[in-house]
């Protein structure tokens, strides 16, 4: 690439630090629901979490999740992707830079850096997909709003039809998964102890066969179709630059956050006591249930930002989605020195009445390094690496003492 080519990297100064903020607390939600995975209690038998001391607890903290935080902040960190990704869109036309060409290089990273996080350290990574949904943004670019609304809905919806048809059929995914953990000696039953007691060579191997269970899901549960309706929305959204109209929008902000939450909570309820059921019930509030709740978290966050000192105490927030990237792969990081065998080795040992205060202080530990770390270097880790990978130059690091 030519420098006169380049999509310059942004500085702080160019960012919009209410989208970094909701980024921030989507994080929040997101660790919240992957400690589930994380601990290993996902993998634990039933009779095996029916022993645990916590029992009773857990019942009611793991149905609390579902109905508060399960899908309504991926569904967030969704929408924010196609935001960022019509920002760099508008940038690269004021530079008169061809977009297609810098925008694949950017996800081809991304996906590496995805498949690289999932086989070392945590095998339910989700970047894979959401590079392949940005990718599938391309050929809409230029498609008129209408074309984009009709095309997130019907990518969204297209999950609830095919659930309620039968389901899409993944089956072979899951049959090669367990012919390849049996050639490596891994069975259901001692998933967990090769977790928990292998070293980094058995994690590596379980790690990569498990991540055709990921794509299975990922397909098969129609999650890929709804990141790319939510990418669709938020590059909607972005086209116009909503994000800067909250003041002139409160009204509007006010009647979202009051119907989302007030409609959102019951169907989430229903959600929450029908999950995993198959049934049309738990498909259509899940559908319907989780939009409309993301939808009023979001506008709550604006209507505080929009209030000087509710923007005071959500700027903590901002450092953590700036490095957004860095958080999401830095909370698989932290959590397999606890859960996994390179570490402490705990997982399938605890219920969310002891990993989601777990999970937290893991979240409140990258408030606080975010936040130092950006008052000397200009990206997070991953960030400034990702950058000089797309851009194929050195990016500075620390920032420079004019600011």
């Amino acid at each position: 690439m030519h420098g006169s080519t380049l999509i310059a990297p942004v500085k702080g100064v160019e960012r919009f630090e209410l989208l970094d903020v909701v980024r921030g607390l989507a994080l929040f939600g997101i660790i919240a629901a992957n400690m589930i995975s994380y601990s290993m209690y996902l993998y634990l038998p039933e009779a095996a979490k029916s022993a645990l001391g916590t029992h009773a607890a857990d019942q009611v903290l793991d149905f609390l999740e579902l109905f508060l935080i399960e899908g309504k902040f991926y569904t967030i960190f969704s929408v924010l992707f196609g935001v960022g990704f019509s920002l760099l869109l508008s940038r690269a036309r004021t530079k008169g830079v061809v977009f297609h060409r810098f925008f694949l290089r950017r996800i081809a990273v991304l996906f590496v850096i995805g498949v690289a996080h999932a086989v070392v350290f945590w095998h339910n990574d989700i970047l894979e997909a959401y590079a392949v949904c940005g990718a599938l943004l391309l050929p809409v670019v230029t498609a008129r709003d209408r074309s984009i609304l009709t095309l997130a809905a019907l990518a969204y919806l297209a999950p609830a039809a095919a659930k309620l048809a039968g389901g899409i059929p993944v089956g072979a995914l899951a049959d090669a998964q367990g012919v390849l953990l049996q050639r490596i000696g891994v069975t259901p039953e001692t998933l967990i102890a090769a977790w928990t007691h292998g070293g980094i060579g058995m994690i590596v191997q379980v790690n990569a066969v498990k991540l055709l269970a990921q794509v299975g899901f990922v397909v098969g549960s129609g999650m890929l179709f709804k990141i790319y309706g939510c990418f669709l929305f938020g590059f909607y959204i972005g086209r116009y630059e909503v994000y800067k109209q909250c003041e002139s929008h409160r009204e509007l902000l006010k009647r979202l956050a009051v119907a989302g939450i007030g409609i959102g909570l019951p169907l989430n309820i229903i959600y929450a006591v029908t999950f995993e059921s198959d049934s049309w019930t738990e498909v259509l509030s899940g559908t319907i249930g989780v939009p409309v709740l993301s939808c009023g978290y979001v506008a709550l966050c604006c209507l505080i930002w929009l209030d000087n000192r509710g923007r005071h105490h959500l700027r903590h927030f901002a450092p953590v989605g700036r490095m957004a990237l860095t958080n999401y792969v830095g909370q698989s990081v932290i959590c397999s020195l606890i859960f996994y065998g390179t570490g402490l080795g705990l997982g399938g040992t605890m219920g969310p009445t002891y990993y989601l205060p777990i999970g937290f202080a893991v979240y409140a530990f990258q408030v606080l390094v975010s936040r130092l770390w950006l008052e000397r270097f200009a990206y997070g880790p991953l960030e400034w690496v990702w950058r000089m990978l797309t851009y194929g130059q050195r990016v500075p690091l620390v920032k420079s003492t004019a600011g």
